[in-house]
């Protein structure tokens, strides 16, 4: 018997593998999310929920901003006590980090053990989201950029996106610090956070 034939005899021969799916890939998983996005999501609304790209509104509440910072982190929450714009998922899953330079916001909400949610990035496109991450802009402007919202390393200038089509999860600047929108998520189903229930 050759060398070749007894390592795959020993492999084939004693590996007994049981398939495994992943819940999210089962009919009950696919169900499940289906029913989730059907209940929650209002395909009737004329209106846009998503506050404009230049919105910085003055926001009712103690503190005056929508966003809190989570003890012992450097985390952004969704503030209780304000009144969350009809959405989901839900403004309470998101947890704003301000990245690192060359860094996406899929790896800095993957660092923190969360994903990126590209449906919260409306509503962190504001002053009020750099001033809660400490970004210390000298300056704030809007343009078009796939990284935006984000913050110049060397200049501390900060960009709004102007351009709601272009926000997205995976743009990468080695001169940028990206304001990244995570959300926690459902183990066996990413697509769900634990509030999307």
């Amino acid at each position: 018997m050759s060398q070749v034939s007894v390592v795959s005899f020993v492999i084939c021969g004693f590996a007994q593998v049981e398939p495994f799916i992943p819940s999210e890939y089962t009919c009950e998983g696919m169900l499940e999310r289906v029913n989730a996005y059907i209940q929650h999501q209002d395909f009737c609304r004329r209106s846009s929920p998503f506050p404009t790209a230049n919105d910085s509104r003055s926001w009712s509440g103690n503190p005056p901003s929508p966003f809190l910072q989570l003890p012992n982190s450097t985390a952004l929450i969704w503030a209780p006590n304000i009144t969350a714009p009809a959405c989901w998922p839900p403004l309470s899953a998101l947890r704003l980090f301000l990245s690192p330079e060359d860094s996406s916001c899929v790896k800095t909400c993957q660092d923190a053990g969360l994903i990126c949610e590209p449906a919260f990035f409306p509503f962190i496109n504001n002053i009020e989201a750099f001033n809660g991450l400490n970004a210390q802009c000298e300056s704030l402007e809007a343009e078009k950029n796939h990284v935006f919202p984000a913050v110049h390393v060397d200049r501390r200038e900060c960009f709004q996106q102007k351009e709601p089509l272009l926000f997205s999860c995976a743009g990468v600047s080695a001169k940028h610090q990206r304001l990244c929108p995570c959300r926690d998520y459902i183990h066996g189903q990413v697509a769900l956070c634990r509030d999307c229930l």
